[in-house]
């Protein structure tokens, strides 16, 4: 189980990565681009997005009534709290996926990045 999610993980990180020359080449019009400025407005994206996800799951745990517990102490979960756990780590990250899947969708590799080099 855990090799086929690995693989999966793997899939979701390398799939916007390779988009990325062909769309650095799409906007420049030629080879000599601009890749490390792309690069760096898709690293501040991405570290914005992993920044953002422990608050979007905090949230999600704060409006299930999650009740923190200090060192020692015994907490029993609300009914709520539990459903807030199990829609964070499930629906919040599925309505994530299917935002980013919302946006990559509009990638499209045209004739002229997909002709041969010289051709």
């Amino acid at each position: 189980m855990h090799a086929r999610l690995s693989v999966r993980f793997a899939g979701l990180q390398l799939f916007p990565f390779s988009m990325v020359p062909d769309t650095v080449r799409a906007a420049d019009g030629d080879e000599t681009g601009h890749p490390g400025a792309y690069t760096r407005v898709w690293t501040a994206t991405e570290a914005t997005a992993a920044a953002a996800g422990p608050y979007l799951y905090s949230a999600a745990l704060a409006l299930g009534g999650y009740a923190a517990a200090r060192v020692g102490e015994e907490v029993t979960q609300s009914g709520g709290a539990h459903t807030g756990i199990l829609l964070g780590f499930t629906l919040l990250p599925a309505l994530l996926m299917a935002a980013a899947l919302a946006v990559h969708s509009r990638y499209r590799l045209d004739a002229e990045l997909t002709r041969p080099r010289g051709a």
